[in-house]
């Protein structure tokens, strides 16, 4: 059996037609353009539609609301596979599918579903999450963006920032505080529809994932229809808590992918690599460095999967293990990126390969969907008793 047929292990007919329809979508369709996005700076706009087509936008929604009605392990094999070919294509379905459908499906009403949900899932709008403030993402409940209710509207003042496919976005799923003296009880979700009045969408140049629309958003004087709050007023973060472990696991399945590709552009190089007359692949060193990445990233999988399954039976709240398996997952993506990059000697940091590239994608994701310090925190908690889920 070959490493990559592992993986095959208890996956349906149906879970394993989705992985080779990804797969073969993301080979043919993304990898030829990812070099020319790079040096253009492109914005995958057709590979949008096309994903929609596929279903990839809206994975595990409904039939009935336009998705494809698969279950969660389905959808972190297509975020592996995705993410195996391109970040910016896999974030694009992670925050769309975790961040923002899974709130709706959950918490919308019937209204909000036929008018968001449904074109959403289709790839026909595009939607993003603005959680994190200038004063700290992690924090949440800190937050200092205002909700104040005005008759039929809500008017929305404050600042988020690092929100990923920005302006490019139709909606946007964000979190403001109707009463900060409340705590956690004051604050709410909403929809914010893009364009509105007052709101302004500044770029931050950042020095990686440039492709990605990372911005700064402020809203001033926002007025937001009450139609457009989720769920009820203070429910914000019981909602961002339910969405937050889908989205560590999407991101956990992109870390797998990252590392796959990573493992693989070494499978492939070191074997052509010479030094002092031998393949760089005869070396014992070298072998134990693949042998550490192939176990490394299988062991990812396998977490990945896991947790997939546990979502899949419905078991309740599964805050620890969601954790558990992004912190990993993402340390193994960095990692091998490293590990990738030592292989290739020099030619890891030039254009021609994509390891280095690799490398400031995956560490990103240490970051995202809380940094992995306090996944740690959670870990800890959980295996001292102080948490049960």
């Amino acid at each position: 059996m070959r490493p990559e047929e592992l993986r095959d292990f208890e996956l349906t007919e149906t879970q394993k037609m989705v992985r080779t329809m990804a797969r073969d979508f993301a080979r043919k369709e993304i990898i030829p353009n990812v070099q020319q996005w790079e040096k253009k700076g492109g914005y995958p706009k057709d590979i949008i539609r096309k994903m929609g087509e596929l279903g990839f936008l809206g994975v595990f929604i409904p039939e009935e609301y336009g998705g494809a009605g698969l279950d969660y392990l389905s959808y972190g094999i297509i975020c592996e596979e995705i993410a195996y070919a391109d970040w910016v294509c896999a974030s694009i379905i992670s925050v769309q599918n975790s961040l923002v459908e899974n709130g709706i499906l959950h918490f919308g009403t019937e209204e909000q579903k036929q008018r968001y949900l449904v074109p959403l899932a289709k790839g026909e709008m595009q939607a993003s999450s603005a959680l994190t403030e200038p004063s700290g993402g992690t924090d949440l409940v800190g937050l200092e963006t205002t909700a104040r209710q005005d008759g039929d509207y809500y008017i929305l003042n404050g600042q988020k920032t690092f929100c990923s496919h920005a302006s490019r976005s139709n909606i946007y799923f964000t979190l403001a505080t109707v009463d900060k003296s409340l705590g956690r009880k004051g604050i709410c979700a909403f929809l914010v529809e893009n364009p509105s009045p007052g709101i302004e969408v500044t770029p931050l140049n950042m020095s990686t994932m440039k492709r990605g629309n990372v911005a700064q958003i402020f809203f001033d004087d926002v007025r937001v229809p009450s139609e457009n709050l989720l769920g009820e007023e203070g429910q914000g973060m019981t909602i961002v808590g339910a969405d937050l472990a889908i989205g560590r696991y999407s991101v956990a399945a992109r870390c797998v992918g990252q590392a796959q590709a990573c493992l693989n552009a070494a499978l492939s190089y070191a074997p052509q690599r010479k030094i002092f007359g031998k393949k760089e692949s005869e070396f014992q060193m070298v072998k134990q460095i693949i042998a550490d990445m192939l176990v490394s990233v299988e062991t990812a999988r396998l977490l990945v999967y896991r947790l997939g399954r546990l979502l899949d039976a419905n078991v309740g709240r599964v805050t620890s293990i969601a954790s558990m398996t992004k912190l990993y997952a993402s340390e193994i993506a960095t990692k091998a990126a490293l590990d990738a990059i030592q292989l290739h000697g020099g030619y890891g940091f030039t254009e021609e390969f994509a390891v280095g590239r690799y490398l400031l994608e995956a560490k990103v994701l240490e970051v995202g969907e809380g940094n992995n310090q306090l996944h740690r925190d959670v870990v800890a908690d959980w295996a001292f008793g102080v948490r049960d889920y």
